[in-house]
């Protein structure tokens, strides 16, 4: 059943919390697919819908290698987006399925033509914030998250991502603005709270920087940098014992993240493939749904029930060598 957890997760990912407010929740900063693995990424293929009727489901065999999958995700992206093209949620998956190839440029299109079409799309700004700052483009990302953020205020983690850019970019009385929480108000959690610990070691306040850390720490145990940055600042306020405390939990963290990395490297892609695509297959599904397509929602829900089966079945045969 670790197959159909995975698939869930991820269409929920790209669905569920767009559902609420045409928003998915970051992916983080690790970069993922076709990039991360070191190989060539080539831009999507155009492909147009052959016609304009419902989605032609593939009632062939699922395909065993990653680039037959990838090559079906493609597919599908293009269909969901051409067919479906006033859902946001298609742009989401769209670019969801690029960024996995490692090809941002295509995803970050794909969002730029949907804020032509929907120009207050917090989401679209949001997004391309991202990009750019996963881009280092920080002074062009403060300012797309700045304008997403005055869209809608509860994006995830939007205080963090948009204070982060503005400290880079080296406007810190700007970043502790945004990064302060209000009164009341909690929104941004741990990511919140990371960077304003480091504004606060910019502005000399080693004090309230160890309890930023501290508060990033007690939502999220693992964070490996909140830890760092705690034993910045205990170090600062000449707490050896409790600096060198935090630096042990750190390198136990970060060897514990290498091991992580190694691990996902290590795995069959085509196995994990499969399941993204079922997970992409169950969010297409549900695009359908919205567009009131039932029978083409049926079509994507039993080619990725197709998918999701195949995936479980190499789980199976793995564990079973």
């Amino acid at each position: 059943m670790a197959a159909t957890g995975a698939a869930v997760a991820l269409a929920a990912i790209v669905f569920a919390a767009l559902s609420a407010r045409s928003s998915i929740a970051p992916s983080g900063d690790r970069r993922t697919g076709a990039q991360e693995r070191g190989k060539p990424v080539t831009p999507l293929a155009a492909r147009a819908p052959s016609e304009a009727g419902r989605f032609p489901a593939p009632s062939a065999a699922v395909p065993e290698s990653y680039a037959g999958l990838a090559e079906e995700a493609q597919t599908l992206a293009a269909w969901i987006g051409a067919r479906h093209p006033d859902q946001p949620q298609s742009t989401a998956l769209a670019a969801t399925i690029a960024a996995e190839r490692g090809d941002q440029e295509t995803a970050a299109t794909a969002w730029r033509a949907h804020l032509e079409r929907h120009p207050e799309s917090a989401e679209g700004w949001y997004r391309l914030g991202l990009y750019a700052a996963k881009e280092g483009r920080d002074a062009e990302a403060a300012e797309w998250l700045e304008r997403a953020r005055r869209l809608d205020p509860t994006l995830p983690d939007i205080q963090g991502h948009l204070g982060r850019c503005l400290l880079k970019s080296d406007r810190v009385a700007e970043a502790a603005v945004v990064l302060e929480p209000v009164i009341g108000d909690d929104r941004g959690g741990a990511v919140r709270l990371f960077h304003l610990g480091h504004v606060r070691l910019r502005q000399g306040n080693d004090g309230e920087a160890r309890a930023a850390f501290q508060g990033a720490i007690d939502r999220a145990p693992t964070y490996t940098g909140a830890w760092y940055g705690l034993a910045t600042a205990l170090s600062r306020l000449g707490l050896a014992d409790d600096a060198e405390r935090a630096r042990t939990e750190f390198r136990r963290l970060k060897a514990a993240d290498a091991e992580t990395a190694a691990r996902n490297l290590s795995r069959d892609e085509s196995v994990r493939m499969r399941r993204l695509l079922a997970g992409w297959y169950a969010a297409a599904g549900r695009i359908a749904t919205l567009d009131r397509d039932t029978e083409e929602a049926k079509a994507l829900l039993s080619r990725g029930a197709a998918v999701e089966q195949a995936a479980s079945s190499s789980t199976a045969a793995g564990e079973g060598h």
